[in-house]
């Protein structure tokens, strides 16, 4: 299949339901030549439009972006088939070694973590070790019945399968992600740690935006603030940090359902409050919150609204040096690469695209949509930046 298919998907549903261009433009809030240059392949639409025409032709996000909910095996496109094998037969798997301990299993979690943090190679070392962690944390569980060892051995798992969620997300793998969200929920609530349920209450949270969602997700957010809240006050950087990321998941969900405004108070207000009280250059259970991510999000709540001058002022203001996360800096940099598309300003966006190649160079591997973004730029390139477009295109195999 294609790299650039995103168009293709949004003409065929549009076709499907009888509908004019000039009908989908007025609904989705752009103009008509918008989506004519998108049916052509020419321009890419950014996730908040995308998530609006899927609204307005009626399906999910993902069928515009083409995904199977099996692995395509196309060249240069993620591989989880190990890693599905893992989670559907994690019982019927289960060897005749002794299984190792909830520490070893929470170690291993901890390292690959790590990896997907810091690594520019993080999709090949995760997908490598990810479907031998999962496994070793059901034998765990099948070979735990009961007691403080149980208990241990449902935080590794569902600490596992919150990291898995996350993987399987940015691999474009929303069924896995749900899954992997579901059983994390399960674990923990059986782990019976309420900061261990909490940090699962995100996770699915998260789950639930990536699949359209939104109003779910809030509700999670919101539940799992409640139910954390009592504990911040005499707790540690781990309790902040939590009910800190349960605030920005809650900012994403309400700019998704409308209500931009009550998102951009709750960040500038509680989450920034709560930012200030921790030490944001270190992960606490997988999650980086301080004051750098609350200004990260406040710059995805612009470009939730489509809103790419504010994006770009905003960015300005941002030292992506001072985090750690591969993961947060690129996310951040699609988005400003994004916008300055949108504004017109190919060689910008350009910049940025080769900067999240030199950041991780498989995140041009593995996002349909930068492969894309990618695609449509090297066609409309100017003769003065043309070759480093085409170049960058031609190293990641991806079609012009």
């Amino acid at each position: 299949m294609s790299d650039v298919i995103t168009g293709h998907m949004i003409r065929r549903q549009r076709e499907t339901k009888g509908m004019s261009t000039t009908a989908l433009a007025t609904r989705a809030g752009c103009t008509t030549r918008h989506i004519e240059l998108i049916e052509q392949g020419k321009r890419i639409p950014s996730i908040p439009l995308l998530r609006q025409i899927a609204l307005v032709l009626g399906v999910r996000t993902a069928v515009l972006l083409g995904e199977s909910p099996r692995d395509s095996h196309e060249p240069g496109r993620p591989q989880v088939a190990d890693i599905e094998r893992a989670m559907f037969t994690y019982r019927t798997l289960a060897g005749d070694l002794e299984p190792p301990d909830a520490e070893q299993v929470a170690e291993r979690v901890t390292a690959a973590r790590e990896a997907w943090f810091t690594a520019p190679n993080k999709y090949s070392i995760l997908m490598r070790s990810l479907p031998g962690i999962l496994g070793d944390a059901e034998h765990l569980l099948l070979n735990t019945p009961s007691g403080e060892d149980r208990l241990a051995a449902c935080r590794a798992a569902a600490d596992a399968y919150i990291l898995a969620r996350g993987v399987l997300k940015h691999l474009g793998r929303v069924d896995l992600a749900h899954l992997a969200a579901d059983r994390a929920m399960r674990y923990a609530e059986e782990s019976e740690d309420p900061l261990m349920i909490a940090h699962a209450q995100w996770s699915l949270g998260q789950s639930l935006l990536s699949d359209d969602m939104h109003d779910i997700a809030y509700d999670v957010a919101r539940h799992g603030m409640e139910q954390i809240e009592p504990s911040v006050a005499d707790g540690d950087d781990r309790h902040i940090s939590v009910f800190g990321g349960l605030h920005l998941m809650a900012s994403i969900a309400l700019t998704r359902v409308g209500d931009d405004d009550r998102a951009r108070e709750l960040l500038r207000g509680p989450a920034y409050d709560l930012a200030r009280r921790v030490d944001e250059r270190r992960p606490v259970m997988g999650l980086f919150f301080g004051r750098m991510n609350v200004a990260i999000h406040m710059v995805s709540i612009e470009y939730e609204t489509r809103q790419p001058a504010a994006i770009v002022r905003l960015a300005e203001e941002i030292d992506l040096t001072q985090t750690i996360s591969v993961e947060r800096r690129t996310t951040h940099l699609s988005e400003v690469a994004r916008a300055c598309e949108d504004l017109g300003d190919d060689a910008a966006s350009l910049v940025h695209l080769l900067r999240i190649e030199r950041e991780c160079p498989e995140e041009l591997d593995q996002k349909r949509l930068l492969r894309e973004m990618v695609s449509s730029l090297a066609r409309r390139a100017k003769p003065s930046w043309a070759p480093e477009a085409r170049y960058l295109a031609e190293r990641h195999k991806i079609l012009v």
